[in-house]
């Protein structure tokens, strides 16, 4: 890939509101997609490209033409799936690592050019990897999780479904834009999934495993800070594990309450007490008691 920053936000264009996102503002980073885009042959060259990620590009024009196809165009090619239109890690790393095909203009060259990566550093020190909302990081992390409340797997007990922003999305974004991790336990995608739009880095789909997630955060690699079982320490945002080694994981959504329980945001999980709490099926706001946590991944996120 193109040696450029991480990816300094989400890119979402205006009708994912529809889907709880709320759109981008403009930015340099706009600009330099767009140049990327273009040099790939998918978007009409612009030798002042808008810095606004309008529905148009995310999705491309009407009419079904290659080279206007936009963001999706470059998805569809590259095997996203869904091709939403949508700037995350997976379709970010893809950018860095296209070509410009045969029979057009530097033929052979990344389709990420130098001064596109010099837009991107430049989003990076604006973004730092935020949603650049009004709200911090951890707060965005909880506002994707609460807008994905009550979703459940379509069909039940597949571990999987087919929202453009649900289960099957988490496990792909996961998997770095494959589809192996479908059909698999999703509950560190879900946290995965969270953590990637509120900016995190750095993630990888080792996330995927709860038991991997225990040894990164005692490690204190990947984007984890620590391990610890020190209740006063957590924030929202913050990973727990919850029972065995390596049984289920769920993401903090509040501080400790009185009894030392803890309020969390979990996947594939049950909404209550009765069925089971690591491989429930269905996203749910949940409260984890002391006898079932078996600690915290401290998650260190963009700001800090």
């Amino acid at each position: 890939m193109v040696d450029a920053p991480p990816l300094p936000r989400p890119l979402y264009s205006a009708d994912a509101a529809e889907q709880g996102h709320r759109a981008s503002a403009p930015g340099p980073d706009v600009v330099a997609t767009k140049r990327t885009v273009s040099r790939a042959g998918r978007w009409p060259w612009s030798s002042g490209f808008s810095d606004e990620y309008t529905n148009q590009f995310a999705h491309g024009k009407p009419g079904g033409n290659v080279a206007d196809s936009g963001v999706a165009g470059v998805q569809r090619q590259g095997g996203i799936d869904p091709d939403t239109g949508w700037i995350g890690t997976a379709t970010y790393n893809l950018l860095r690592s296209i070509r410009i095909p045969e029979g057009l203009p530097h033929a052979g060259e990344p389709a990420m050019d130098a001064i596109a990566v010099d837009l991107l550093e430049d989003a990076w020190e604006m973004f730092g990897g935020s949603e650049a909302s009004a709200t911090d990081p951890r707060e965005r992390a909880m506002e994707h999780m609460a807008a994905r409340v009550g979703y459940t797997e379509d069909p039940p007990n597949s571990n999987c479904d087919y929202r453009p922003d649900g289960i099957r999305t988490s496990q792909d974004h996961c998997a770095g834009g494959g589809t192996w991790l479908r059909g698999q336990p999703w509950c560190g995608c879900w946290c995965y999934y969270a953590l990637e739009a509120a900016g995190v880095y750095p993630l990888d789909s080792s996330l995927a495993s709860v038991a991997s997630i225990e040894d990164q955060a005692r490690a204190g690699s990947l984007c984890f800070e620590t391990w610890t079982t020190d209740r006063s320490r957590i924030r929202p945002g913050d990973l727990v594990v919850v029972g065995g080694y390596g049984q289920h994981v769920e993401m903090v959504r509040g501080p400790a309450n009185g009894d030392g329980s803890v309020p969390t945001y979990g996947g594939n999980t049950s909404p209550g007490s009765g069925g089971s709490q690591s491989n429930g099926g269905g996203a749910y706001e949940r409260v984890r008691y002391p006898s079932e946590i078996r600690g915290f991944a401290l998650v260190e996120f963009p700001g800090k």
